[in-house]
């Protein structure tokens, strides 16, 4: 066990309060050693220990009613982007919703409408070039 000064016990006091509970394990048994033996080392704890209860006695003020209403009030108000504005005026959800299950649909459903009649429609040339394309590819390379 080391010894402990009288500083030593005032800055353990000051930092952890009188409690030896509180205190550092390495230093506690130093000081509560000292605490026996020295007249000046009980007055300090006994100066801390009023300290203690003082604090512990400390009751702060409950808040006013209006202070959270205060408070947002003077806040500066929160700037909006205009991708947010736009989206907002748009209609939002709203509007997005129904377009994208309408395109959706429109995707699935659009190449069954057009199956039928898309390579009717094709112009001969064409048609023609995508055959040919289709020749090139089936033929081997040498």
């Amino acid at each position: 066990m080391s010894e402990i000064t009288e500083t030593r016990l005032r800055a353990l006091l000051d930092s952890y309060g009188a409690d030896p509970q509180r205190w550092p394990e390495a230093e506690r048994a130093a000081a509560l050693a000292l605490l026996q033996h020295s007249p000046t080392a009980r007055a300090l704890q006994a100066e801390a220990a009023a300290l203690d209860a003082a604090l512990d006695a400390w009751m702060v003020a409950p808040a006013a009613a209006d202070l959270a209403r205060r408070v947002l009030a003077a806040a500066p108000a929160a700037r909006e982007s205009w991708l947010l504005r736009l989206w907002r005026e748009l209609g939002g959800w709203r509007l997005a919703a129904p377009a994208f299950a309408a395109s959706l649909a429109l995707g699935a459903l659009l190449p069954l409408w057009l199956e039928g009649g898309a390579i009717a429609d094709l112009p001969d040339e064409d048609l023609l070039a995508s055959l040919q394309m289709v020749d090139d590819l089936s033929e081997p390379t040498p």
